[in-house]
């Protein structure tokens, strides 16, 4: 059986946060069976870019300084480690950790905040598209992974949470190359199956403090859910996670391929602590990844269906400020500036990662849908058969 700790924690205090996490990993069997002396320990928080804690697009720092403080007075040496989004160097780091309080929780505990550039090229012959991979190495070096994810909707993937967390552990804008390839929901699921199962987090922890909700995984808003979640099994978090915010966790292509890939099995997670069902948020705004029916079609028509109903990234040039940062992300290449220097989107070559719309500082990318996916889009409810 998997289990997971679910617990209240009203608000981002740390001394509420901390008591908070010393009930989930007493849960676990207590942090001191966990963390052994000298033990080096990797926290892989979600920076997805350079935000501010309270916009909840990424790990808040609270989080992030309780597990550390936490784990070094069981005696394990702290790094804090991530990949966001956009190219990997040191100015870009030192940019989002400043920004998303990393910094700051790095100064209060003395934990290391990571600047090693290198790679690790691995073997991951388990996987089934991701053979070989290049990981961050301070994570490949590190004793143990404690995964800190950030509970949010995502427009390409529907949900964000512990196991889509690891796809951070890819360095910079290698990850575009991953959307590239695998810009099938399914095929990119996997990818992300993948990554997690070659990175092996042993402790996942999901910030619910504060989701996000709507137009995930950067430009939404800010939900509050009053809820840390911690598991040993990532899958188990998220399925913990989906229960929350009330969505069917077949609706995920991550969940909906780990459990045909037999890599998690709903009926083996045991849920403790608090009470799920008396929690839940029935109102949680997750955009629809796609509309329903359709299902007795052959693979190349619903494979043409689905490519007519994907929607597209379009430019708000009203908030535009020509900053060049989807430009410099976009996986396929296919926006540019003008002649007025306007940004604009070559749809021929736009295969819907929604990049762009993830990495856009200023909110100023939407989802477009054509008329036919309006009316057939549906909201995901807990239960669904679709």
């Amino acid at each position: 059986m998997d289990k997971v700790i679910v617990e209240l924690c009203e608000n981002y205090r740390i001394d509420r946060v901390t008591n908070t996490l010393e009930k989930i990993f007493e849960g676990m069997g207590g942090i001191d069976s966990l963390i052994k002396p000298g033990m080096r320990v990797a926290l892989k928080p979600n920076l997805l870019l350079a935000k501010k804690p309270d916009d909840a697009a990424t790990t808040h720092p609270a989080v992030i300084q309780a597990i550390a403080a936490l784990v070094q007075k069981a005696g394990g040496l702290v790094s804090i480690v991530e990949s966001p989004g956009g190219p990997y160097n040191v100015p870009s780091l030192k940019r989002v950790y400043a920004a998303t309080g990393m910094e700051d929780a790095a100064n209060e505990t003395g934990a290391q905040l990571n600047f090693d550039l290198r790679v690790e090229k691995i073997d991951n012959p388990d996987a089934l598209i991701v053979k070989t991979l290049k990981i961050l190495k301070p994570l490949r070096d590190a004793d143990l992974i404690i995964n800190v994810a950030k509970l949010k909707t995502h427009r390409m993937m529907v949900y964000t949470g512990a196991v889509k967390n690891m796809f951070g552990s890819i360095a910079g804008l290698e990850k575009a190359d991953y959307h590239l390839r695998l810009d099938q929901y399914d095929k990119f699921a996997d990818c992300l199956i993948d990554i997690y199962m070659a990175t092996r987090p042993q402790i996942n922890i999901i910030d619910g403090i504060i989701g996000m909700e709507g137009e995930g995984p950067g430009s939404g808003v800010p939900k509050y859910l009053g809820v840390l979640i911690g598991s040993q099994n990532g899958f188990a978090a998220d399925l913990a996670g989906l229960s929350l915010i009330n969505v069917d966790y077949r609706q995920v292509p991550v969940m909906k391929r780990a459990e045909e890939r037999k890599l998690f099995q709903p009926d083996q997670v045991v849920f403790e602590g608090a009470d799920i069902s008396s929690i839940r948020c029935e109102d949680f705004d997750v955009p629809a990844l796609g509309y329903p029916g359709n299902k007795g079609v052959g693979r190349k028509i619903l494979g043409f269906i689905e490519k007519i109903f994907r929607p597209k990234p379009e430019i708000i040039h009203d908030r535009c400020i020509v900053c060049g940062k989807c430009i410099e992300v976009c996986p396929p290449k296919t926006i540019h500036k003008g002649q007025d220097n306007k940004v604009i989107i070559d749809y021929g070559k736009c295969i819907s990662c929604f990049c762009c719309h993830e990495f856009c500082p200023e909110k100023a990318v939407r989802i477009k849908k054509n008329v036919a996916r309006r009316v057939l889009e549906y909201k995901r409810t807990w239960g669904s058969d679709d």
